[in-house]
């Protein structure tokens, strides 16, 4: 029989089997590694949203009326738009005030100063200009990181080696 094709599963690859789909299960009970990988990609595109005047958000943020912009300089000096004292800014790009949390399954970013739903919508003399928003690929790249960790464990460490090794040997 030369076409026979036999395969063969020890006790011991069963106890393997069984013990790494307990630790995938761990696992799935802690995402706050790649809840921080999210937190710092937000932060990326934030900071890169403000230095591309809103082009990061798909759509660049409307030039300021010429009065305000005047009255701006004269307080502030010559700043960029969406930039007065900082705060927006600050808030956006650390997300780290009080309303940034990050739990074992779910976290929230964002800003809870009260006149940036002002910006993001705007208002009867204000154009809205996208400052809270979801980057291209970002979902993509989250999925991509708990599928890593699920299946392989924490990246760096032995195990995460030893997994990802195996599949691909």
């Amino acid at each position: 029989m030369a076409n026979e094709i036999r395969i063969t599963v020890r006790q011991r690859d069963k106890e393997r089997i069984k013990l790494y789909f307990r630790n995938m299960r761990r696992r799935a009970e802690n995402f706050s590694a790649q809840l921080r990988w999210a937190r710092d990609e937000l932060k990326k595109a934030n900071r890169d949203n403000f230095r591309t005047q809103g082009l990061a958000s798909g759509e660049a943020w409307n030039a300021l009326d010429l009065e305000y912009q005047s009255w701006k300089i004269q307080r502030y000096g010559n700043l960029p738009t969406m930039i007065r004292e900082g705060d927006l800014y600050r808030d956006l790009t650390t997300l780290s005030g009080r309303v940034n949390h990050i739990g074992l399954q779910t976290a929230t970013f964002g800003t809870d100063l009260e006149y940036a739903k002002f910006h993001q919508t705007g208002t009867r003399f204000m154009p809205a200009r996208k400052i809270v928003f979801v980057p291209k690929r970002f979902a993509r790249g989250l999925a991509n990181e708990v599928a890593d960790y699920l299946v392989y464990g924490i990246k760096g460490t032995r195990e995460y080696k030893r997994l990802k090794a195996a599949v691909f040997d």
